[in-house]
């Protein structure tokens, strides 16, 4: 009963684990990456080529 407990809190530990390094990784710094670049398109104005906004950029 005990190692069944043990190995089912550390899957649960691994998930979140994961879920951290996932966020950390790949989730946030994309996130910023698109705020970064569509506050960009405002600053700049119409000087420089304009950035599709992030929804259509996913859709290409």
């Amino acid at each position: 009963m005990y190692s069944e407990l043990l190995q089912f809190g550390a899957m649960l530990v691994f998930f979140a684990v994961a879920l951290c390094l996932w966020l950390k990784i790949v989730y946030l710094p994309g996130r910023t990456l698109e705020r970064w670049e569509d506050q960009r398109v405002k600053a700049e104005g119409e000087r420089t080529r304009q950035v599709p906004p992030a929804e259509e950029r996913r859709r290409l």
